[in-house]
């Protein structure tokens, strides 16, 4: 039986849904960075724990830590900011953060103008700057185009590996990682990729 204690400890996941584009894995979850999102407003708690993700942006983030600095969740007037890691995308300012269905959470605030709303976290944490030393990508669903070498798959031709739903592949270290790319097997097909970090 295979221990996934082998590959170490893991931080961050990233949800790939490639469609027709070819897609790399993000370097927002394969080196470890926590980042800072100020909000303000909104009635019902953020937890340390939780996906956040951006109601018209669609960007994703997995909440590390809250700090409230006025006001309170359900008096509608809370501020603060909370520190994530597993960044995708870019939140856009005044957007509602939504928490599984629930997209009454709270608001971006800009921190810089016009709409800078992630930036990274200055403070000391463990794992600050570090690669990942492996990922497992796993296949959620409908098959997936990979190229494994950091050439491109291509649908036309078939070339690349395809990797059926509920199919999975380790990358052991940091250049199988940065090297990783997939794309929809065939155009249209709506595959989807799930990918944790280990470091």
């Amino acid at each position: 039986m295979f221990m996934f204690e082998t590959l170490g400890v893991p931080l961050t996941h990233q949800k790939v849904v490639p469609g027709n584009t070819i897609t790399s894995l993000s370097s927002n979850c394969y080196k470890y960075q926590q980042w800072r999102i100020d909000f303000d407003a909104g009635t019902d708690a953020i937890a340390a724990g939780d996906w956040i993700v951006g109601a018209t942006s669609a960007a994703v983030a997995n909440v590390v830590s809250i700090t409230i600095s006025t006001g309170a969740w359900g008096d509608d007037d809370v501020v603060g900011y909370l520190i994530v890691d597993s960044l995708v995308g870019t939140f856009a300012d005044n957007e509602k953060l939504k928490v599984a269905a629930d997209a009454t959470c709270a608001d971006v605030k800009a921190n810089t103008s016009p709409v800078v709303t992630a930036i990274p976290y200055a403070g000391d944490y463990l794992y600050k700057g570090v690669d990942a030393k492996a990922a497992l990508v796993v296949v959620y669903a409908n098959t997936a185009l990979v190229g494994l070498t950091g050439g491109k798959p291509d649908q036309t031709a078939l070339i690349g590996t395809p990797m059926v739903a509920n199919s999975s592949y380790i990358c052991r270290n940091i250049e199988e990682i940065k090297n990783f790319k997939c794309v929809d097997y065939a155009s249209g097909s709506a595959s989807i990729l799930q990918v944790t970090y280990f470091f």
